[in-house]
């Protein structure tokens, strides 16, 4: 099971001569489906890359920011992280629907979503109904948790952040996630 969860690292350096990316303080950062890897673009690479991108299947990606060196938290761009929310509701994919889903209890948590009342017979059915405070002409999302095995949340924890982290947990601190500063609440 947790091998489905997987999100690869692309670790090749741009072949672009004289790319930025390796100083850059921002970037962006891409998913790229079904293969579920992650690679990160400078911002020139990634217009380019944008570019060859069919219109029908835009890139999922956030802008990333590199963890300010000493810091133990990571670095969490709540617009990069809700914009992630809404790219990946464009695939159809498993992976991307629990991977929705995660982005969802994290934006919950930081009150960018909040949890409203079922109204409709689809609404009860889902285990989370989400709704923007900011955006109330806009219906309410509904997500339904992934089935995951008890015994993989440490892992699917792990994924999540590596998806959107500049380094894999496996390394020291000096992480981070989509783009900029939290606002410091939990």
């Amino acid at each position: 099971m947790s091998d489905d969860w997987k999100i690869q690292r692309d670790r090749k350096a741009c072949d672009r001569p004289g790319c930025p990316l390796p100083t850059s303080k921002s970037y962006f950062a891409v998913l790229q489906w079904p293969a579920c890897v992650r690679r990160d673009f400078c911002d020139a690479c990634f217009q380019d890359y944008e570019r060859k991108c069919l219109p029908t299947e835009p890139p999922i990606f956030w802008r990333a920011l590199r963890k300010i060196t000493g810091s133990k938290e990571p670095v969490l761009d709540l617009n990069s992280l809700r914009a992630l929310f809404d790219r990946l509701a464009t695939v159809d994919d498993d992976r991307a629907r629990a991977l929705r889903y995660f982005c969802a209890l994290l934006l919950i948590r930081k009150r960018v979503l909040r949890m409203v009342p079922p109204r409709t017979a689809e609404q009860e059915r889902a285990d989370l109904v989400v709704a923007d405070p900011k955006f109330k002409e806009l219906p309410p999302v509904v997500l339904f948790a992934p089935a995951i095995d008890i015994a993989d949340l440490g892992g699917l924890k792990d994924e999540l952040m590596a998806a959107i982290s500049e380094s894999p947990s496996s390394e020291s601190p000096g992480s981070e996630t989509p783009g900029g500063p939290t606002d410091g609440t939990d």
